[in-house]
């Protein structure tokens, strides 16, 4: 029995022995329902499975990107051209998927580090492209 028939059975071995005798001797017809349920059930966790993983912008598909974007208040630039043009398509076709999800990642990581120290210099770093220090004055 391959691993495909044991998800498949996985709920008929769920039941007690007594109903699956009598099914053995009756053509086994509730061990094909349940086969025909565990199909949709396999289906449904799998939906389930990839629904936690668009919940992080380091695991979700593509399409999800967007929406992200959206709930953290970052706005995808797409007309601003890709950063690093790439000479190959494949190269070209890898940017345009990972810059706005890299740019995403990047916003939340700031939105997460809010009103630190740290995050000033990183923010002074990346918007003059020097590097930056910065000092708290307000301490004695």
């Amino acid at each position: 029995m391959n691993e495909q028939d044991k998800k498949l059975d996985r709920l008929y071995d769920l039941l007690p022995v007594v109903y699956r005798q009598r099914d053995s001797e009756t053509g086994e017809p509730l061990r094909a329902l349940l086969q025909v349920i565990a199909e949709q059930v396999n289906l449904v966790e799998e939906d389930i499975a990839q629904l936690y993983e668009n919940w992080f912008i380091e695991t979700c598909e593509d399409w999800v990107v967007p929406y992200i974007a959206d709930l953290v208040g970052h706005h995808i630039v797409y007309e601003a051209g890709e950063p690093g043009a790439s000479t190959t398509a494949g190269g070209a076709e890898r940017n345009r998927i990972l810059i706005p999800r890299r740019e995403v990642a990047d916003t939340i990581g700031l939105r997460r580090r809010k009103g630190t120290l740290a995050l000033l210099e990183l923010l002074a770093r990346d918007v003059a492209g020097w590097p930056a220090r910065s000092a708290e004055f307000y301490q004695t």
